[in-house]
């Protein structure tokens, strides 16, 4: 099912349901499906006006570093680096594919803007794709150590090294010897099959996109964490 598919589907299951009724089970799944994927994912249009956002980009967009949402719209965060705006537009009115390289004082991020659907259509939808914060999430590190048999003190080195510390500096963190460290992380590359550091980073990366288990609490303030799914809905205009 290609996004368009899946805009269309929801957009028909919201208007054929009464109001005050209950969400269908079928349009529940494909959120719970978007909200299952670590990266962020917002449907909106060539303005910005948002449609759909998993629970990954809700998050990105409630911390207002370098994205935010401002009277339902996407907006990108004042004194940041890149055209958003016009990435939108371009996906909107030209069907044209670009990445857009958020910056702000060091922090950054990088979208995929992609249009969904025959370019220049009415009602032309944006598909933006919000990469990752870090090399791995915290679950699918977790599953990949239970997959190869870390050790605790082992896992706890890959994390570190996975977030970016070198050797010294996870020796320095768990309080062992630089020779545990090394003798931990032979370790880990002999149970994952590689050949140094950036071959278990790799390793890392290569882990699919699963979201954490712990959801976030809805946008909607007044929604309590079990209404979550039909609070998503109803972002769909």
């Amino acid at each position: 099912m290609s996004g368009q598919e899946i805009e269309d589907l929801l957009k028909r299951r919201a208007a054929q349901r009464p109001a005050g009724a209950a969400p269908d089970p079928l349009s529940q799944l494909v959120l719970q499906l978007f909200d299952e994927i670590e990266f962020g994912l917002i449907v909106c249009d060539g303005s910005g006006l948002l449609r759909l956002t998993n629970q990954a980009a809700s998050r990105e967009l409630a911390g207002a570093a370098l994205l935010l949402r401002q009277d339902e719209h996407l907006r990108q965060a004042a004194g940041s680096s890149g055209d958003l705006p016009g990435a939108l537009r371009l996906a909107a009115q030209r069907g044209l594919r670009s990445l857009v390289r958020l910056d702000r004082g060091g922090d950054r991020l990088m979208a995929s803007v992609l249009p969904v659907g025959a370019a220049g259509a009415e009602g032309q939808q944006v598909l933006v794709m919000l990469g990752r914060r870090r090399l791995c999430s915290e679950l699918g590190l977790e599953m990949l150590a239970a997959s190869y048999g870390l050790t605790l003190a082992e896992r706890r080195v890959l994390g570190a090294l996975v977030r970016g510390a070198s050797p010294r500096e996870v020796g320095q963190q768990f309080a062992v010897k630089q020779s545990t460290v090394r003798t931990q992380i032979l370790a880990i590359r002999t149970k994952l099959g590689t050949r140094n550091i950036e071959g278990l980073l790799l390793r890392a990366a290569e882990v699919p996109p699963t979201a954490s288990a712990l959801r976030a609490v809805s946008r909607d303030a007044t929604a309590q964490p079990e209404q979550a799914p039909a609070a998503q809905e109803r972002a769909v205009a």
